[in-house]
């Protein structure tokens, strides 16, 4: 899996990063993120071009250190974070409460929400 995320108005780019698969990528609900030094929920959306939100993805892959790890991704324009305490706010990419991501890389999957399959 080749992932690369040019500037766009969600986030920074990030490069290109190549990731190899150990398993099929799951559609996510949510992560866990550290935010200020706490420990928060945070609702997770892909960002397809143009600021389309589309479903967010979970994949295990390698990691030379750990074995494997778990690839959070989204769409051409990364992903957008949204803490629980805003659920109800929509997905906007001019909203302060939301922040975007390239991707974001986990050791474990107990931090991932995985949506119902």
């Amino acid at each position: 899996m080749i992932i690369e995320v040019e500037d766009n108005p969600n986030c920074q780019g990030s490069g290109q990063f190549v990731f190899r698969e150990l398993e099929p990528p799951k559609i996510i609900k949510g992560i866990k993120v550290v935010e200020r030094g706490k420990e928060i929920m945070c609702e997770v959306a892909g960002v397809g071009e143009e600021g389309v939100f589309t479903e967010a993805r979970a994949v295990k892959i390698a990691d030379s250190g750990a074995g494997f790890a778990y690839l959070i991704t989204g769409g051409g324009w990364g992903i957008r974070l949204r803490p629980e305490t805003y659920a109800a706010e929509a997905w906007d990419l001019s909203n302060q409460h939301q922040w975007g991501e390239p991707f974001k890389i986990y050791g474990s999957k107990d931090d991932i929400i995985y949506a119902i399959q």
